[in-house]
């Protein structure tokens, strides 16, 4: 970079001050860098935290991995295979359950649910749906009902409980109609009536409408399994290495299992959020992009009230690309301006949510209730590097203008 070209880009940048039209579009085109640039970081920053918050609800409240056989072919001896899962050094726990679809019915409502049947003692240590009981208490075993006989109790997501209209102590049925037997012409459904022991939120509305938790065993025997299950359901040390212990156990197992990770089961979820990132992002750039229209205005007021002295430049001998280097480096002061003040505004935000969290969300519509904020420096890196280069293109038509004056005419301008 030259001094010289530096010093006078300094010099006509600051003397936009006297002129008013100029000056104010400059101001304005600054003013909209650092809009764009604080509002780009600090949102950047929110969907971050949303998305940490999201993974930590799905981390927690499901298994990071699930070992099950090819087409769900229940699995007859769950106690080997677990046995051989614990072998792998990165799980830390495993869990049979059984999976299965089933029909849910409480004073005349019936609904359509998934059903997970779950070993009490071992699941603690693999999922944590214990900590997410709202209301009533987590546990699987038998409760009375009104005259005193004894049930399986049962979970239900809060959704689900409130569209049953069921409250804790209350007796739901669940039929299955998957291996009923024939009477009549007719199949008749296995029924299991259960005590609601509890309701639970997860923090993902789709689970807490339609999930059910049952003892293993009262599940297997309304599935007919026997002593059969369903598969495995694994905790291991690092989540996100996820996809390669999958890897690894399928590898070390063999057909026909397969391991099904939490990243996979939730795909289109965790696609989502990344798609909306780059929306917003796009979004919010438009401001971005006005600003280097309004540098691009400034400029060319700049290089028509600078038309004479570009004009005795030339004649002392400046080249065509040192007059384009000023005009340049006089454009992206102001982006650099913008950009660092709006960086600074963007991180000072962040910090104030971060610490005091001002932004409050309403509680029974979110799984949190302060906005979540996450900062990546890669995206503060990226957001500062685009905004300059757009700047860095905003300069080029004035500049170029500018460059190609010849120096004769330039000087006889006025």
């Amino acid at each position: 970079m030259s001094r010289f070209e530096f010093f006078l880009a300094r010099k006509y940048f600051w003397a936009q001050r006297r002129n008013l039209s100029s000056g104010l579009i400059a101001l304005f085109s600054a003013l909209g860098v650092m809009l764009g640039t604080w509002l780009l970081i600090f949102v950047l920053s929110a969907i971050n935290g949303f998305e940490t918050e999201v993974k930590k609800q799905l981390m927690g409240k499901d298994a990071h991995v699930e070992i099950s056989r090819h087409q769900y072919v229940p699995v007859d001896d769950p106690d080997s295979l677990r046995l051989e899962i614990l072998k792998e050094p990165e799980v830390t726990g495993a869990a049979p359950f059984v999976l299965s679809k089933t029909v849910i019915s409480h004073k005349g409502s019936q609904d359509g649910i998934v059903v997970y049947g779950i070993d009490d003692s071992l699941s603690r240590g693999v999922i944590k749906i214990s900590e997410s009981v709202t209301q009533g208490e987590f546990r699987l075993d038998s409760l009375p009902d009104e005259s005193g006989r004894f049930y399986p109790a049962i979970l239900l997501g809060y959704a689900l409980a409130d569209r049953l209209g069921a409250d804790i102590g209350d007796k739901v049925f669940l039929a299955d109609f998957s291996g009923g037997d024939f009477l009549g012409g007719g199949m008749m459904p296995r029924i299991q009536p259960c005590i609601l022991a509890g309701t639970f939120e997860s923090g993902m509305y789709q689970y807490d409408e339609t999930l059910a938790y049952l003892s293993l065993g009262t599940a297997q025997k309304l599935f007919g399994l026997g002593g059969r299950v369903t598969g495995l359901q694994l905790r291991i040390r690092d989540p996100y290495q996820s996809a390669a212990v999958s890897e690894a156990l399928e590898a070390r197992l063999g057909f026909p299992y397969r391991a099904l990770d939490w990243q996979m089961k939730n795909a289109t979820l965790i696609k989502w959020m990344d798609y909306e990132k780059v929306l917003i992002g796009l979004a919010l750039g438009i401001i971005i992009i006005i600003a280097a229209f309004n540098i691009i205005s400034s400029l060319i007021m700049v290089v028509n009230d600078k038309t004479r002295e570009i004009g005795i430049l030339r004649a002392m001998g400046a080249t065509r690309r040192s007059i384009l280097r000023i005009f340049v480096f006089e454009g992206m002061l102001v982006g650099l301006m913008g950009s660092l003040a709006g960086t600074a505004l963007g991180l000072l935000s962040y910090w104030i949510q971060k610490e005091f969290g001002w932004i409050q969300l309403p509680g029974d519509v979110y799984f949190v209730t302060t906005l979540p904020v996450e900062l990546q420096w890669r995206d503060v890196l990226s957001v500062l590097l685009l905004t300059n280069a757009l700047c860095g293109v905003a300069t080029l038509p004035p500049a170029f203008k500018a460059a190609r004056q010849d120096p004769v005419e330039a000087i006889r301008h006025e």
